[in-house]
């Protein structure tokens, strides 16, 4: 007779399924997959989460977020390889608030980051701090959000940006372009400041998220991993050449990579199509993300991409609506491929969840 399971031991089956927990070791390490992995949500139907129009309170009262993020992941179903995770949101650009951009509450999804100086002498001298009121907000979300986590849900770090994100977020995008052209060297020193700044950060929110004591982690796009991970990304680099990618950007995303188990680069838009060279050059980046923006979405245009990412080895992440899901398989295959399933019919989900079991 086996000896009863513990309830700590219940508690991580239920939190991950081994047979997810499985499916994703192996898609993180490049391995063969009958199918591809589908990773969907859906709420339960009449099931209400707590809102506000209230902004200062959406984005600020710590009790509020709590639970209303509680309340989402436990009235949603979580099917396929997903697993249920508080993303902790201060928007996309936290990390420049963090580092002293004012942040302007746009809606219930969206925080705009307004620059923080007007020149890169400004950025050079400026002393740039993570102690500020922005980042012991999110620290002390991340804490009251671990401290509820053991077995009921994973925990993924703020929004921590790229160099280029941050650069331009700092003293405006017109600005560092212009820079990286008439002042190379002091970009770079800047660069360099950001790049400390930014591992500081992610090995802080680590260790807070560690003491959950949960397997693994996880990222905003909700992927679990077997450890450390985050979505990198350099979203203002579709700006810029792919020379200067390489010149300027390459080696803090490497530096970025090698701070972690399980690195994952997120190329956001068309623009950063002549960018993807260089990133599939990196032989420790395990997955790729493409979301190639609004208004480009539909699937069909980008199978040729998509066969050259999944061919130099790397693990690749897309989203789809459920019905291009059986095309993009056919067009692709399987091996290394993980598709979030949003915009569909519950009823749809299903389907496609039962056909492409985990």
């Amino acid at each position: 007779m086996k000896p009863p399971r513990s309830a700590a031991v219940r508690a991580r089956e239920l939190l991950l399924p081994r047979a997810v927990e499985d499916r994703l070791r192996n898609w993180w390490d490049g391995g063969d997959q009958e199918h591809p992995l589908i990773l969907a949500t859906v709420r339960r139907a009449g099931m209400e989460v707590p809102e506000t129009g209230d902004l200062n309170r959406h984005w600020l009262d710590r009790d509020f977020i709590i639970e209303r993020t509680m309340r989402e992941i436990d009235v949603t179903d979580y099917l396929g390889v997903a697993v249920p995770y508080h993303y902790v949101d201060h928007g996309s650009s936290a990390m420049a608030g963090v580092l002293g951009c004012p942040l302007v509450f746009v809606d219930r999804e969206t925080i705009w980051a307004d620059p923080r100086f007007q020149t890169l002498d400004q950025v050079l001298e400026a002393s740039l701090e993570l102690h500020s009121a922005i980042y012991e907000h999110i620290t002390e979300i991340t804490r009251r959000s671990v401290a509820l986590a053991p077995g009921h849900h994973f925990v993924a770090p703020f929004a921590l940006e790229g160099m280029s994100d941050l650069m331009a977020a700092l003293y405006g995008g017109e600005n560092f372009m212009m820079d990286l052209v008439d002042r190379p060297g002091d970009v770079a020193r800047a660069m360099g400041r950001l790049q400390a700044l930014w591992l500081q950060a992610f090995a802080e929110i680590q260790g807070l998220i560690g003491k959950s004591g949960n397997p693994g982690g996880i990222g905003w796009v909700g992927v679990w991993a077997p450890g450390s991970t985050f979505p990198l990304q350099e979203d203002v680099a579709y700006s810029i050449s792919a020379e200067m990618f390489r010149t300027f950007l390459i080696p803090h995303i490497r530096a970025q990579i090698a701070a972690m188990d399980y690195p994952f680069f997120h190329v956001d838009g068309t623009g950063m199509i002549p960018h993807v060279d260089a990133l599939l050059e990196i032989g420790e980046l395990k997955a790729i993300q493409w979301q190639p923006g609004a208004g480009h979405e539909r699937l069909d245009q980008w199978y040729g991409l998509l066969r050259k990412i999944l061919a130099a080895g790397k693990a690749l992440q897309v989203y789809a609506r459920a019905e291009e899901v059986d095309a993009l398989v056919r067009n692709v295959g399987a091996d290394r491929l993980l598709v979030i399933v949003r915009d569909s019919p519950r009823d749809e989900v299903l389907r496609l969840a039962e056909r492409y079991p985990c």
